[in-house]
């Protein structure tokens, strides 16, 4: 379990690095474009190219909170259990709620690879939607892997290394 949880963890920080890169690309369109509106000059497609951005940035973000325990947690119930108990709860709530992601991840790929096999493309600069699909079904799937880790933990009993 300790091999899967380096594995994990360095998986983790690659995509914290490309999120936080994202985020680093998003901030500097952002600020180049509106400086340069002020004064007059507007270039086209940064509307879609933000678009773009926010797929890594978002999914990244999502995968980083799940190993980091930042995701909101309903804790009113569970404060009445012992701690044990309340430990294979969570455990399994989280199992249970990583079936959503994998609904998510599911689709995801059908959509990546039907709109993949269309050629699809933005409208205004002609960049390849594709990789970002795909990066987005690669974070949800780590953002599974983790979630499942961390209830296993949870389930039995381990304490997570920070």
């Amino acid at each position: 379990m300790i091999l899967v949880e380096r594995l994990l963890g360095m998986l983790v920080r690659l995509a914290a690095g490309l999120g936080v890169a994202s985020l680093l690309a998003l901030m500097v369109l952002t600020v180049v474009t509106v400086v340069f509106r002020a004064i007059g000059i507007a270039f086209p497609g940064t509307y879609v190219l933000a678009e773009l951005l926010l797929i890594p940035t978002v999914s990244f973000g999502l995968a980083y909170a799940a190993w980091d325990g930042a995701h909101t947690k309903v804790e009113l119930l569970i404060q009445m259990f012992r701690p044990r108990l309340a430990q294979m709860s969570a455990g399994i709530t989280l199992l249970l709620g990583t079936g959503f992601w994998g609904f998510v991840a599911w689709a995801g790929i059908e959509e990546a690879l039907r709109r993949g096999r269309q050629g699809e493309k933005t409208p205004l600069l002609d960049i390849s939607v594709a990789p970002f699909r795909w990066i987005m079904v690669a974070a949800i799937c780590l953002l599974i892997a983790i979630c499942v880790f961390r209830a296993l933990q949870l389930i039995t009993g381990k304490e997570a290394r920070e």
